[in-house]
């Protein structure tokens, strides 16, 4: 029943951040049909409690099945090949790829939930999110940390991510949900509208959030969720 086949129509879109000169990535029409990962979804996987991952994620994940991984990384490699990404050597090693439902509702969140984050410092990891629901269930956004006019965190300036944390504690007043527009201290540079069996690429070390709304009620329901596939790899 889980059939997982690259589309060899997909669509490639690359949006530059100037400032930075990095590459946000966005594929339509990734896989030639969705049934085989809402079949796994429904019946198959089994989410994990919130936090057994290992990261802040506001949801439940399971590890998709080795065919999906197949079919990524038959996509990336296609990327790679098309000189859509260039890294090095362009040798690709992919780790994750996390079936994941949003649960958590607005007043649940840590602090850290409610600010962008990153994945990695490492200039050479990656990150993907494939939609699975429609956008009102919300896309991904890149943003910049005003203060410091910062869009990209690596190990030199890593250290900033504490002045981050206390900063949004200090201004809680307007962090206290999930965050989805520009803030005092956040703008939106990239805003990814989701859209089913759309990806967007981006590096691991840019400031990025789900752009989830603080007024829907997400639940374990993956019909009337955020249901998604986080991906993670390193090309060099």
């Amino acid at each position: 029943m889980e059939s997982y086949q690259l589309n060899k129509n997909y669509k490639v879109q690359v949006i530059n951040i100037e400032s930075i000169d990095e590459n946000i990535i966005i594929i339509d029409d990734f896989l030639s049909h969705l049934q085989g990962v809402y079949h796994f979804a429904s019946n198959v996987a089994y989410f994990q409690p919130i936090g057994t991952d290992g990261t802040l994620y506001p949801g439940k994940r399971d590890e998709m099945p080795a065919p999906y991984y197949r079919v990524f990384e038959q996509l990336l490699q296609s990327l790679i090949t098309e000189g859509v990404i260039d890294s090095g050597n362009n040798n690709l090693y992919l780790h994750k790829c996390k079936l994941s439902v949003v649960t958590q509702s607005a007043n649940e969140l840590h602090v850290m939930q409610r600010m962008p984050h990153i994945d990695s410092t490492d200039d050479k990891t990656y990150a993907a999110v494939h939609y699975l629901s429609s956008k009102e269930w919300g896309g991904t956004g890149i943003y910049k940390y005003k203060p410091t006019n910062t869009i990209k965190i690596t190990a030199e300036n890593q250290n900033i991510v504490h002045d981050i944390i206390k900063n949004v504690q200090q201004h809680e007043s307007t962090h206290q949900g999930y965050l989805d527009e520009s803030t005092e201290l956040f703008e939106k540079v990239i805003d990814i509208e989701a859209k089913p069996n759309r990806v967007v690429l981006y590096k691991s070390n840019l400031l990025h959030s789900a752009a989830l709304k603080n007024n829907l009620p997400y639940s374990q329901d993956i019909k009337n969720s955020r249901l998604s596939i986080s991906s993670f790899f390193r090309i060099e």
